[in-house]
């Protein structure tokens, strides 16, 4: 006998962690999030030591919506005990893995609710229900959510070259690596490649012979986190984007690029102070380049090591690096889940092959008005640059929760207008 419920979850991060807390409290409601991971994990091969979240504290799992909710993070620092030592800190952000740790227990006050171990095999929809299938188990919902992440976008020119050595940061090829005098290269010069440059440079790994970060960008650029650049990350700005044409939407997407996937600058001062002091005070002779401008353009074996080809773009000339190790930290791309193949017919896609993706986060789809698929992390081309960021996150949920049992649970469009207005003039 199968076992019905009114969401089924696929995918468990802090996206759908988020959904679980919220829809917590909503009653006559039965949910179930399912993951293959053995338990809560957040990109454990990005956990450095240094590596800091981007956005304050307070836009947890649940405060921007629901303050009260036991799973907020402040509740988090009064169980533990570390309220005061934590305000005494003067910190307004948390480590990723301080982060990590709170949805752990999260997860765990959850855990009912959460299965993990269980790998979804396929999601098929008969008879006004989507079946889920498990390598073990059956389960049935009215409504489904996706929250599968992204995938790794990898170069052409490295795709079958992808081994121990060559490979994407977020991949198991950071675990156990030791680059003692290797030429280490990494392409891409936002916020995890310069983590892994700013590590590798301090020997995380051992000592390189020499260490080169290559970045399409103009420099090491600083996310703009000024106030009136903020306003992209709320409610009000989102509904006004929503409501433009999908051509015009992904230019301003691309323009706001530094909004999001910009550098944190208190680390680009940490790794600025790192290099100075190494060079200039400490004498330690460590042959480092950081390379702006370039793109990776081909990529060769030779022997046992590789050989880039280089365009530098503000030379208008090619260049090649010699490289023991090629990490490449070249982001991600969107692309529908393989598990819904069952049901991939029924789902309607922009030009590009991106989901259509309704204001609700629900996915435009051929099936029953009444039974909706819903997707996080896979409309920032429809809702904008906020979408794979934890800023909004409290909120998507809570739209999900009202459009869902169509009731307003959550006052989520109860926020005060921006002071930057980009809707008609009335």
């Amino acid at each position: 006998m199968t076992n019905h419920f009114n969401l089924i979850g696929v995918g468990i991060g802090p996206f759908h962690l988020s959904l679980a807390a919220l829809m917590n409290k909503v009653p006559d409601q039965k949910f179930l999030f399912l993951d293959q991971k053995p338990n809560f994990l957040w990109h454990p091969e990005l956990m450095f030591n240094d590596a800091d979240m981007q956005t304050s504290f307070l836009k947890d799992l649940v405060t921007p919506v629901d303050p009260t909710n036991p799973h907020s993070f402040l509740n988090y620092l009064v169980e533990h005990g570390l309220f005061y030592s934590f305000m005494n800190t003067n910190r307004k952000v948390v480590s990723r893995r301080e982060f990590e740790l709170y949805c752990q227990w999260v997860s765990e006050k959850l855990e009912n609710k959460l299965k993990f171990n269980s790998s979804i095999e396929q999601v098929n929809f008969k008879d006004d229900k989507f079946i889920v299938q498990t390598k073990t188990e059956t389960y049935t919902s009215d409504n489904l959510s996706i929250a599968t992440g992204l995938v790794p976008r990898i170069p052409d020119c490295a795709k079958d070259l992808i081994s121990e050595k060559v490979f994407h940061a977020k991949s198991a090829g950071l675990k156990d690596l030791n680059l003692t005098g290797k030429r280490v290269l990494i392409i891409g010069g936002g916020q995890t490649g310069v983590e892994i440059f700013r590590n590798g440079v301090l020997g995380k790994w051992g000592e390189v012979k020499n260490i080169r970060l290559i970045s399409r960008r103009q420099n090491l650029e600083p996310l703009d986190e000024s106030p009136f650049t903020n306003e992209y990350f709320t409610p009000s700005y989102v509904a006004d984007f929503f409501t433009l044409e999908q051509e015009h939407k992904d230019p301003i997407v691309k323009a706001q690029k530094l909004a999001s996937d910009g550098n944190t600058p208190d680390y680009l001062d940490k790794l600025y102070n790192d290099l100075y002091y190494m060079t200039h005070v400490n004498k330690k002779e460590i042959d480092f380049k950081i390379l702006p401008q370039r793109s990776l353009t081909g990529l060769k074996k030779t022997g046992d090591s590789y050989q880039a080809v280089i365009e530098n773009n503000f030379l208008k000339a090619n260049e090649t690096i010699e490289a023991d190790i090629i990490i490449l930290s070249t982001g991600f791309t969107i692309s529908a889940p393989k598990i819904l193949e069952p049901i991939k017919h029924l789902l309607e896609f922009d030009k590009e092959g991106r989901f259509i993706i309704n204001r609700n986060f629900d996915l435009k789809w051929n099936g029953p008005s009444k039974n909706k698929i819903y997707a996080l992390n896979f409309s920032r081309h429809r809702h904008g640059i906020a979408e794979p960021q934890t800023s909004l996150m409290a909120w998507r949920s809570a739209t999900i929760i009202n459009d869902m049992t169509q009731k307003t649970i959550y006052k989520n469009d109860h926020v005060a207008p921006s002071f930057v207005h980009y809707g008609k003039i009335e």
